[in-house]
């Protein structure tokens, strides 16, 4: 069966090209008037057209696939524009989108238990806390910088491949973990191999769904990244009560059933539509576009996502070891974050996805100010609120933003370069976060540094937005 390729870009300065385009769009326009059966020929290019710009509108008979012959997607309707909206289909790959997230990247929001319990353990033997979060940190720093990697193989063998993947490396990093007895093994199981299945399965959840929807691609996403939120908020009180009841290590290999069963699911119902699953493009060297570096828009964009990198994981990480009931403090947190995430991608749908994403990450910025000077527990909770509800608009809107500066065209190739700048990030601020703490033995100094990078990235994407309307672009999708 042929594979939709994500990552292809519409060559560039080819006359030919945009001509037979521009003479698919008559016909296709021609198809729909009259009703009438569109040559097979005719198809291919459709396709190319439906994978290369915006702007088409697809003719009825394209609903069905040409090798299947039935609908692409039950009570699926075709709009101005390359996706689906709605339909049985698309809930189920938002569904499974969701429980992706739930399970892989959900770890990401619990792991400060894991850590809290690995810190009283390797402390003993004279290991650092820095030396402790770095397990976390190679997970994360692979979640996304693994993506250099992940985008090419998805591009050359498909969607599904990068699934199965991701549900296998992802759940063998965690069972193998449970069997580890010395640090260097928990950063190549818990950190390395688990991170590479996260990165697989970020990527499929993040470029899948968005072809599904367009004016309710925000809320669509939205619920798929609530996902992380639920996790955090149910794994939140199941984990520390898993650890009480069986041990750090059965609570590994419980978990890592449970991140097969989800991610395997997902795997099994998560594709691309029909009608973007016709022949594939002919096949290109450049499988991720490097050209649209050169737009300043987007390079703004970059810097944004490689400052959130540094900042978003700190509290999640390090409010467990912060407060006594830190574990319910994470909860609430992750449950505010579940929300915050479908809201924004609400408030992203109507007001703007980069206008939105710009008021969240200064926001997120501010509500570590509570944190830095809470003396109670209800300041304690109204930050956990607050920064749960706001910390995490990037991965809501990050498929919006990007569409929005380089075009559906270009989508997989920005997603991969976006999260490749997230590397370093992810990466390092643990350890550095860590290192802050253990010399100025003050919270205040650690949570200073979290608040100053997310208003700094808040600031860059206020100026990408006047930069935006100065250019006359459009800053919602």
């Amino acid at each position: 069966m042929a594979k939709f390729n994500l990552f292809k870009s519409a060559p560039e300065g080819n006359q030919s090209n945009s001509t037979v385009a521009s003479q698919d769009k008559e016909k296709g326009a021609v198809a729909a008037h009259h009703h009438q059966k569109r040559p097979a020929s005719s198809r291919r290019s459709s396709y190319e057209s439906a994978t290369q710009g915006n702007g088409v509108v697809l003719a009825k008979n394209e609903r069905y696939s040409h090798d299947h012959g039935r609908p692409a997607s039950v009570n699926a309707t075709f709009e101005d524009g390359v996706v689906m909206e709605s339909g049985f289909r698309g809930y189920l790959v938002v569904f499974g989108g969701f429980l992706t997230i739930l399970a892989a990247i959900g770890y990401v929001s619990i792991y400060g238990i894991f850590q809290a319990q690995y810190e009283i353990s390797f402390k003993a033997r004279g290991y650092s806390a820095s030396a402790v979060s770095f397990v976390g940190s190679l997970a994360v720093g692979f979640q996304f910088g693994f993506s250099i990697i992940a985008g090419p193989v998805m591009n050359r063998f498909g969607h599904k491949v990068i699934l199965w993947s991701g549900c296998v490396i992802g759940s063998l990093g965690l069972l193998i973990a449970s069997w580890c007895s010395e640090l260097w093994q928990l950063y190549l199981t818990q950190g390395v191999m688990f991170g590479i299945g996260a990165s697989l399965l970020n990527l499929a959840a993040t470029a899948i769904p968005p072809l599904w929807y367009d004016k309710h691609r925000g809320l669509a996403m939205g619920i798929c990244f609530a996902g992380a939120g639920i996790g955090g908020l149910v794994l939140g009180f199941v984990i520390p009560a898993l650890i009480n009841s069986v041990g750090m290590y059965w609570t590994l290999r419980i978990y890592a059933i449970f991140h097969f069963v989800c991610t395997a699911f997902a795997a099994l119902v998560m594709r691309a539509p029909r009608q973007l699953s016709g022949p594939p493009i002919a096949a290109r060297k450049d499988t991720i576009n490097l050209t649209i570096l050169r737009d300043p828009g987007f390079m703004l964009w970059f810097m944004a996502a490689a400052l959130f990198g540094f900042a978003y994981v700190v509290p999640f990480t390090y409010v467990p070891s912060f407060a006594k009931d830190g574990g319910q403090l994470l909860s609430i947190m992750s449950a505010a974050n579940a929300i915050g995430r479908v809201v924004i991608g609400m408030a992203g749908d109507r007001l703007g996805a980069i206008r939105v994403a710009a008021c969240t990450f200064t926001l997120a910025g501010l509500s570590c100010f509570i944190w830095m000077f809470a003396e109670s527990e209800g300041a304690l909770i109204g930050f956990s609120v607050m920064y749960g509800f706001f910390s995490g608009s990037f991965f809501t809107l990050v498929a919006s933003i990007t569409a929005n500066i380089v075009g559906l065209a270009h989508l997989g190739s920005g997603l991969t370069i976006i999260f490749l700048t997230n590397t370093p990030g992810n990466l390092f601020t643990l350890p550095i976060a860590g290192q802050i703490f253990e010399k100025t033995q003050d919270y205040k100094a650690m949570i200073g540094y979290n608040a100053a990078i997310y208003l700094a990235a808040g600031a860059i994407l206020f100026f990408l937005m006047f930069y935006n309307r100065w250019t006359k672009r459009v800053d919602a999708v």
